[in-house]
């Protein structure tokens, strides 16, 4: 039985609608995230499966319970759902036991809830201090623990570490999953960071204009995007033009190998090619159907970043530059002439008239 599932969710603030017809399915004990730009639809959602804002059309089922849909509302108290929201929201007047307990109902059982709890999250010790005593990971730790202290079916967590630094981001985000799947809790947390669903996930559903457009695995989406928009917001896109041809997919850079799960179109038909920065290698121009100039080059140590514009303007490529991922080996540099070439299968669509645009280095953020 899956903990959360939402069906056909609509809600809409006066014209403007947030959501609009919303399927999700949460299995029990994932942790599950949802993906998308500001304005997409994602805190409603939250607020809608805790409780906070009635759907106008559609339904909630926690743990096998109805909450939500036309003829039930069940307050957010009676959900058995934990909040945490963007900046942790703790009470600055209570104590970081007080501010774990409050939801608590059994005195009896609050102080040893609280010692649990504490040592869970890794503070322990830290309960007589206040919100302002603590560091910003800290805090955000304290809430999780709040969130966590009704024993909730499901906690759902709303950009929880988009206000901490990015020196803190990675270390915090790394102790709140630990925290979660120790105590086998389903959660459900919004973010408009790739990097961040990606790689915290089991499941990644892909919010954009109030609708889920894909749901998979963090791999599963990546490797196989159900177009070229969910392309770009996952990671660096290279979005070339092409012709469907049999098997294959013709391009400037030559006859690319369609991968067996691209929907291919017909023969002579024109198709926008997906090409992933880390496909493309470089090498003597020579050497390649494809020859481009290094624009920029940015080194990371573990790899670098090359931007590369075609040779030959006249080359019918689709997009005005090429993004490339190596490591080690040749240190290109700006000016540097090198062929291009793709390594393994391709994803590809059908075009929809237009030409297949550009490479992306990130997603947008609405």
């Amino acid at each position: 039985m899956t903990d959360l599932v939402a069906r056909d969710l609509h809600k809409s603030y006066g014209p403007v609608p947030a959501l609009r017809g919303v399927d999700l399915v949460v299995p029990a004990g994932s942790f599950t995230a949802v993906l998308g730009p500001s304005g997409s639809g994602k805190t409603t959602l939250l607020r809608v499966i805790a409780g906070f804002e009635r759907a106008d059309r559609g339904s909630v089922t926690l743990a096998g319970v109805v909450v939500e849909d036309d003829r039930h509302h069940e307050p957010p108290e009676r959900r058995r759902v934990g909040y945490v929201p963007q900046e942790g929201a703790l009470f600055p007047h209570l104590s970081v036991e007080k501010n774990i307990s409050f939801g608590v109902r059994e005195r009896a059982r609050r102080g040893r809830r609280v010692e649990e709890l504490l040592d869970m999250v890794g503070l322990a010790g830290l309960g007589p201090r206040y919100p302002h005593q603590l560091s910003g990971g800290q805090q955000q730790r304290v809430a999780l623990a709040r969130a966590l202290a009704v024993s909730p079916a499901v906690i759902l967590l709303d950009e929880p570490f988009a206000a901490l630094d990015a020196r803190l981001r990675a270390s915090v985000r790394a102790e709140v999953l630990d925290v979660l799947q120790r105590a086998g809790t389903t959660a459900l947390f919004v973010t408009h960071d790739q990097d961040e669903a990606l790689s915290l996930a089991d499941q990644v559903a892909v919010l954009d204009g109030g609708r889920i457009q894909q749901v998979d695995s963090p791999r599963g989406l990546y490797a196989h995007p159900a177009d070229p928009t969910i392309a770009r917001f996952l990671g660096s896109a290279n979005l070339i033009d092409g012709t469907f041809a049999r098997g294959v997919v013709q391009t400037a850079l030559g006859a690319l190998a369609l991968d067996p799960a691209a929907a291919a179109g017909p023969e002579g038909a024109h198709a926008v090619v997906l090409l992933r920065p880390e496909q493309l290698v470089l090498g003597p121009p020579e050497a390649a159907a494809f020859a481009g100039r290094v624009l920029q080059s940015e080194y990371f140590g573990h790899d670098a970043i090359v931007t590369v514009v075609p040779e030959s303007p006249g080359r019918t490529l689709g997009a005005e530059t090429l993004v490339v991922r190596i490591t080690g080996g040749v240190d290109w540099r700006r000016g540097i002439v090198a062929g291009v070439r793709v390594v393994g299968p391709v994803l590809a669509w059908p075009a929809s008239g237009r030409g297949a645009g550009h490479a992306d280095r990130r997603p947008p953020e609405g």
